[in-house]
């Protein structure tokens, strides 16, 4: 009797095997046959489940950042946390921490740096701030209603905050810059971001 697996678990399998060639042969030189060769299915049976290669990729980028967006939404639902603490959590939970590099993050940050997937990684940002919005804006209102924070449109001010540290975070990536380069703008977003809640620049440094 052919052993016939679901669907769910044969579409892990070849992602399984897609991020193993990534990471061995690099994704330029990785084709859709040695990931059915990897997982040993036919082509139409890879087709079913991925449109090419470049969704493959786009699944497993959305995929490294499901324990991002889990972690965040728990800072904001955490009760116990004011909106300025969650505020800075928040801040340090989008910063790459160095014990969380793995093999497999730097092959995803290296391949999604490659040119040709720049039209990809821009509408991977754009769902990537659909998440971040309404968590951001969530803190932001708290804030507001607290007295801690002073602005007069959370929803938009959060709006613009949002896209601005995500692609130009991103953007300082693409173009391999500094720790140091990074930590400026870092310091920079933090001062935009206290202006734009009117609190001292001081009550981010945590």
């Amino acid at each position: 009797m052919r052993d016939v697996k679901l669907p769910e678990v044969r579409k892990a399998e070849i992602l399984d095997a897609a991020m193993k060639l990534f990471t061995e042969k690099g994704y330029l030189q990785t084709t859709t046959q040695n990931i059915i060769n990897e997982v040993g299915i036919s082509r139409g049976l890879l087709y079913y489940h991925f449109k090419n290669k470049e969704e493959i990729l786009y699944i497993l980028v959305e995929k490294s950042v499901k324990p991002l967006i889990v972690q965040m939404e728990k800072i904001v639902e955490d009760t116990s946390l004011t909106p300025l603490e969650k505020l800075n959590q928040f801040l340090q939970t989008t910063i790459i921490q160095e014990d969380t590099v793995t093999e497999e993050t730097v092959t995803l940050q290296e391949t999604v740096q490659l040119e040709e997937n720049r039209y990809m990684m821009d509408r991977f940002y754009h769902k990537f701030i659909e998440k971040l919005l309404p968590l951001f804006t969530q803190i932001i209102e708290e804030g507001k209603e607290q007295n801690i924070f002073q602005v007069d449109y959370p929803y938009e001010t959060a709006h613009f905050l949002v896209t601005g540290y995500v692609f130009v975070s991103n953007d300082l990536k693409l173009k391999k810059s500094s720790l140091d380069e990074m930590k400026v703008y870092l310091q920079a977003f933090k001062e935009v971001l206290a202006k734009s809640l009117d609190i001292e620049v001081s009550a981010l440094e945590g």
